[in-house]
């Protein structure tokens, strides 16, 4: 099997593309961080943002297809961002949604703090960064041996 070369510089093309977005995203790892971590960072945004427009880039592709079928170039850019973004999608589904990747096991930290408070009747968990973790308000409690 020979794969034209039209194909394969298609290939090249939309490989590169999804090459600088990670070096983008590398890039914007390096200079802001993630010091916050229950909220996205900024290069989960700009990550997000080269699959949005990966996944725009494949519409116009699938389209192109249709319109001249006769595009090999056309063809190979597809392939690329046609398993980019399913693939994104799978790794989405499967690993995070459907919980394979488990980050909370239930049980405190070294760096994880209980706080009661008696005023408010709380019971506070707090990390070193200092987010609350949890909130529990109760009625009443008791806090003794027994």
């Amino acid at each position: 099997m020979r794969i034209e070369k039209q194909f394969a510089t298609g290939i090249a093309r939309g490989l590169a593309y999804y090459a600088g977005g990670f070096a983008l995203v590398w890039v914007t790892y390096l200079l802001f961080g993630w010091e916050y971590a229950h909220a996205p960072a900024a290069h989960h945004l700009v990550g997000l943002l080269v699959l949005v427009i990966g996944a725009v880039l494949l519409i116009r592709r699938l389209i192109g297809v249709f319109v001249k079928p006769s595009d090999t170039h056309n063809k190979g850019a597809l392939l690329v961002h046609a398993i980019a973004v399913v693939s994104f999608i799978l790794f989405f589904k499967l690993i995070i949604l459907n919980g394979a990747i488990k980050r909370d096991t239930g049980e405190p930290m070294a760096s994880e703090t209980f706080i009661i408070d008696k005023q408010k009747k709380a019971l506070l968990l707090h990390n070193e960064v200092g987010d609350t973790l949890l909130y529990q308000a109760v009625d009443s409690f008791y806090a003794g041996r027994k």
